[in-house]
């Protein structure tokens, strides 16, 4: 090999390093970049969004059931679709289409007039959630793999999520003040919001794939899903189903239990603020608990925490302690969430083409527990808000009781 040909090597070699490089340095930056796009992801307006929808001409408190049932209906429908649909196409196309849905969703809520448009935005910001589910975390487990920092995805995801919900406490906070000015407010900064995310969006940097999802008929695309799942997916899948679906099925009855014991309406923002602090805490320790304790005895301490707090709520009177236990709920269940969506990506799906596919499943699960949940905790808040809660504990820990033999075999 003469000088001429050895130095075309080096030119190629280099060349590639600083390409290498390059790309790396792209890569690390859709970690920032993705905790801009879940700021704007938020929807930091929802405390105040039946109150706006009811100083609407012709609106009744019936009505506000009307469009967030067609929401829910549009997000469980679209669930696993959506999360197929960015396997297939790819997770920044689908992150795109979820921000354009969001923002278009708000127009139609500030626009909205009567009940038809507040339809269509409830149903167009759902379907946007459904989107994002399963979706994100697909991308930057993906991006992670590529940079070899998987074993750090934990760590990076909770704390990032976790200085999310620091900002999005403090604009909750403000919700009272912004709202004196127009109670459009709120919804006009989620807008401008959206706008930044989606050029924050089209700026991300694809991680390599080796494989996209393949075209699949819907009764195929069952059977993929099915062979897509280890064993012990569905199990853990429907623990944590059960549990979010009791998390967020009695989600609706917190502030009107706070209010009849005494809490003013202008602290309900302050006790959603509170949550997101202990979000922050927890987020930001998540990969301890993880190294420490492990996905198998936390899910086992489940068992006993949640229902615990959710029994506290009714041994108190005073609606601060209430309030600070029901934000305590709340901060853990989202700290501590990417320690399970990790084990997902790590231990319990056997095709990684299909990773926002199979998070989507297990969202679907908890959707159903959700609906079944609301609706038969319910009847018995319309007794006695008390009673429904004490309800709840019990129930929630006689069902995941039953799982702890079947918890002894995460490994």
């Amino acid at each position: 090999m003469n000088n001429k040909q050895r130095n075309v090597y080096k030119i190629i070699e280099y060349g590639m390093l600083v390409t290498m490089d390059a790309t790396r340095k792209q890569l690390e930056s859709n970690i920032w970049k993705y905790l801009l796009y879940e700021i704007s992801h938020r929807r930091h307006f929802i405390p105040i969004l039946a109150i706006y929808f009811l100083t609407l001409p012709n609106t009744t408190a019936h009505q506000i059931g009307i469009y967030a049932g067609l929401g829910y209906l549009a997000s469980f429908l679209f669930e696993i679709p959506s999360g197929y649909i960015a396997d297939r196409i790819g997770h920044k196309k689908t992150l795109v289409i979820e921000k354009i849905l969001m923002t278009l969703g708000l127009v139609a809520f500030v626009l909205a007039n009567s009940l038809p448009l507040f339809i269509v935005g409830s149903v167009l910001m759902s379907v946007g959630f459904s989107f994002h589910s399963g979706t994100g975390s697909a991308f930057m487990h993906n991006t992670l793999t590529a940079l070899r920092r998987e074993k750090e995805y934990t760590k990076v995801m909770s704390k990032l999520l976790a200085n999310v919900s620091i900002v999005s406490a403090i604009l909750v906070a403000l919700l009272p003040f912004t709202t004196t000015i127009s109670i459009k407010i709120p919804l006009i900064i989620n807008i401008v919001f959206d706008i930044m995310g989606l050029f924050v969006v089209l700026s991300l940097t694809p991680p390599p794939q080796q494989f996209a999802a393949a075209p699949e008929k819907f009764s195929n695309l069952i059977k993929t899903i099915h062979r897509a799942a280890k064993p012990g997916f569905y199990m853990i899948a429907i623990f944590i189903g059960i549990l979010g679906g009791y998390m967020f099925g009695v989600g609706p009855f917190r502030v009107p239990y706070l209010e009849v014991l005494g809490l003013p309406i202008i602290y309900v923002g302050l006790v959603m603020s509170l949550s997101r602090v202990f979000w922050f805490l927890i987020g930001h320790n998540a990969h301890v608990l993880e190294e420490k304790i492990g996905v198998k005895r936390l899910l086992q301490w489940d068992v006993i925490i949640f229902p615990s707090l959710f029994l506290l709520t009714t041994l108190f009177t005073n609606p601060y302690i209430v309030g600070t236990i029901f934000a305590l709920i709340t901060g853990y269940f989202w700290g501590r969430r990417q320690i399970i969506i990790n084990h997902f990506f790590a231990s319990c799906i056997t095709d990684a083409r299909y990773k926002a596919t199979m998070v989507s499943v297990a969202n679907q699960i908890q959707t159903i527990f959700q609906f079944v949940v609301a609706f038969s905790i319910g009847y018995v808040m319309n007794v006695s808000y008390r009673l429904g809660f004490m309800v709840t504990a019990g129930s929630l820990f006689v069902v995941l009781l039953a799982f702890v033999p079947a918890l002894k075999r995460i490994k």
